[in-house]
C-alpha cells in the first residue's frame, strides 16, 4: 500500500494545512460587535447616569455596570475555553494558539487583552501596530505574538492532549508517548544522553546551508556518532534510516543526537550530538529548542524547555504539543512544528 504524501505547513505562515488566517475585514466587524454592548454602558453611565437623581437614576446605573460587566465575563470565557467570542462567531472566525489549534485559556486570553488595551490608550502604539499587524504574514499584532495566538478562519478546534499515566520522560516497547495533564508538572531541563554502541565511531559532520531560497542558516562542525545495531551486523537484514528535512531545504540523516535550535547546546553526556543552527528573525526558536534521536522503537523527539515549545502533527492531523523533557514517539511524514519554523520526518530503508 502507498504511503500517503505529507503534509507540510504553508511556507508563508506557517499554519498546518487546511488552516487559514482570519480575513483582516472580518476580524475588524468582529471587534466592532463586540465593543457595541459596551459601548451602549459606558455611555449610560458617563453621559446620562450622573444627570439623573434619585431611584432612577441608581437603578440606570446599576444596571449599566451590570451589563458591561457580564458582558465582559461571558466574552472572556467564550474566547477563553471556546476559542470565538460573539463577534468572531459571528464572522466564523476563531483566536486559537499557533502552536496547538486550541482555546488559549483564561489567563492568556486577559494578558492579551490588557495588552491591546494598553495600546489603545496610548494611540500611537495602535496605529504602529496595526502597520505591522497588516504586514505580518499571520496577521499577528503585538498582543497575539506576546500571548501566542492567532485568528484563524473558523474550524473544528485541536483535540485536547490525552493524559498520560506514564512518567514524562519514559516510553514502553513501541509505545507513542503523548503530553502529560496539564496539572502535572513538566521536567524542564532534562537531560538526554546519546546512547552509545560498541560499533560506534566518530566522524567529523557538517550540517551545510542552502545554496539558494530560504533563511541564511549558521552551521556547526562537531563530531557524529553513527550507530550499527549488532542484529545489522550478523543479518544483514535492512534497517530504517531516518532523517529531518527543515523547512529551509536541508535534510538532516538522524543517527544518533541531533540537537536544533538558535544556539544549540549540548548537556554533559551530549559532546557527540550534531548541533544545528536555525536562523530565526522572530526569535520564535529557542536557543536549545529541540532534540531528536533514535532507539529500537524508531525515531523521537524531546523538547528542551523551549519559551513557545514544539508540537508534532500526524498524518491524519492530529496535534500534540510535546511537555518538556518528555520522549515523543514520533512516526514518519509527521511534522514538529519549533516556533515559526517546522520540520518532517522521513524513512528509508537501507
Amino acid at each position: 500500500m502507498d504511503t500517503p504524501a505529507p503534509r507540510s505547513p504553508n511556507r508563508v505562515t506557517g499554519l498546518p494545512p487546511g488552516v487559514e488566517v482570519g480575513p483582516l475585514g472580518a476580524r475588524l466587524v468582529a471587534q466592532v460587535v463586540d465593543l457595541v454592548v459596551p459601548a451602549v454602558a459606558l455611555a449610560l453611565l458617563i453621559a446620562v447616569v450622573p444627570g439623573l437623581a434619585g431611584a432612577g437614576g441608581v437603578l440606570l446605573g446599576l444596571f449599566a455596570s451590570l451589563l458591561l460587566t457580564g458582558w465582559l465575563l461571558v466574552t472572556w470565557r467564550m474566547f477563553a475555553l471556546q476559542a470565538a467570542g460573539p463577534g468572531m462567531r459571528l464572522m466564523r472566525l476563531q483566536l486559537v494558539g499557533f502552536t496547538d489549534g486550541r482555546p488559549i485559556g483564561w489567563a492568556r486570553f486577559l494578558a492579551r487583552q490588557a495588552f491591546l488595551l494598553a495600546l489603545a490608550l496610548s494611540v500611537v502604539g495602535l496605529v504602529i501596530m496595526v502597520v505591522m499587524l497588516v504586514r505580518h504574514p499571520r496577521h499577528q499584532g503585538w498582543p497575539d505574538q506576546a500571548a501566542n495566538s492567532v485568528v484563524i478562519a473558523q474550524r473544528a478546534l485541536a483535540p485536547a492532549p490525552p493524559r498520560s499515566a506514564s512518567a514524562p520522560g519514559q516510553r514502553g516497547e513501541g509505545e507513542r508517548t503523548e503530553a502529560p495533564s496539564p496539572t502535572a508538572a513538566p521536567q524542564v531541563g532534562a537531560q538526554f544522553v546519546a546512547p552509545q554502541s560498541p560499533a560506534a565511531h566518530a566522524e567529523a559532520a557538517q550540517v551545510d546551508a542552502p545554496q539558494s531560497g530560504g533563511p541564511r542558516v549558521e552551521t556547526a562542525r562537531v563530531e557524529a556518532v553513527h550507530q550499527q545495531p549488532p542484529e545489522q551486523a550478523a543479518t544483514g537484514a535492512p534497517r530504517a534510516a531516518w532523517s529531518a528535512a527543515l523547512d529551509d531545504g536541508r535534510v538532516l540523516a538522524v543517527e544518533g543526537l541531533v540537537l536544533i535550535g538558535r544556539n544549540p547546546q549540548p548537556q554533559p553526556g551530549e559532546e557527540d550530538a550534531l548541533l544545528v543552527k536555525i536562523a530565526d528573525e522572530t526569535r520564535t526558536v529557542s536557543k536549545s529548542h529541540l532534540a531528536l534521536g533514535v532507539d529500537d522503537a524508531g525515531l523521537f523527539v524531546i523538547d528542551r524547555g523551549s519559551t513557545n515549545g514544539s508540537v508534532v502533527t500526524t498524518l491524519d492531523g492530529t496535534s500534540v504539543r510535546c511537555a518538556p523533557g518528555q520522549v515523543v514517539s514520533v512516526e514518519e511524514g509527521a511534522i514538529v512544528s519549533l516556533g515559526d519554523h517546522w520540520l518532517e520526518i522521513r524513512r528509508s530503508l537501507s
